[in-house]
């Protein structure tokens, strides 16, 4: 699995980039410009930047499903109906610069991530491979 570094960050904003704007996705109902949106808000809320969602997992959740998905053994659903996050536009260059400031809070020790609200209190390392996991998932959702 891909580290979650400037170098991916990089990677994951031009594959975003070739994404057109009117573009349909595999599956799903999202856009270009929700998607872009979605991405940031999940580094909003691993930043604790929007309110904690209450946790609803269970053991399987927290032992088994989220193991496997953030460890890339399983993939991530398609289509899945999981917790909605509050949303707020967001552009690529807004998409930039919250990897940046993701990034460099996790090189200086300054990122205390929330309790996940299904998999539970999975750390700085697994919310890090847990991003690039559903980052990848996006974007083959829009075949880039």
């Amino acid at each position: 699995m891909q580290p979650f570094d400037h170098d991916y960050a990089e990677s994951l904003l031009l594959r975003v980039g070739r994404i057109p704007a009117d573009a349909k996705p595999a599956w799903g109902t999202l856009t270009r410009d929700g998607l872009v949106a979605h991405l940031a808000d999940a580094l909003r809320y691993a930043m604790r930047r929007s309110p904690a969602l209450p946790f609803s997992g269970n053991w399987f959740s927290t032992h088994i499903i989220g193991p496997l998905i953030i460890n890339g053994i399983a993939p991530m659903p398609k289509n899945v109906k999981g917790v909605r996050l509050p949303s707020a536009p967001c552009d690529i260059e807004g998409l930039h610069a919250l990897l940046d400031e993701y990034l460099h809070r996790v090189q200086s020790g300054d990122l205390n991530p929330p309790l996940h609200p299904f998999f539970g209190d999975i750390g700085v390392d697994k919310w890090a491979k847990l991003h690039v996991v559903h980052f990848e998932h996006h974007l083959r959702q829009f075949g880039v």
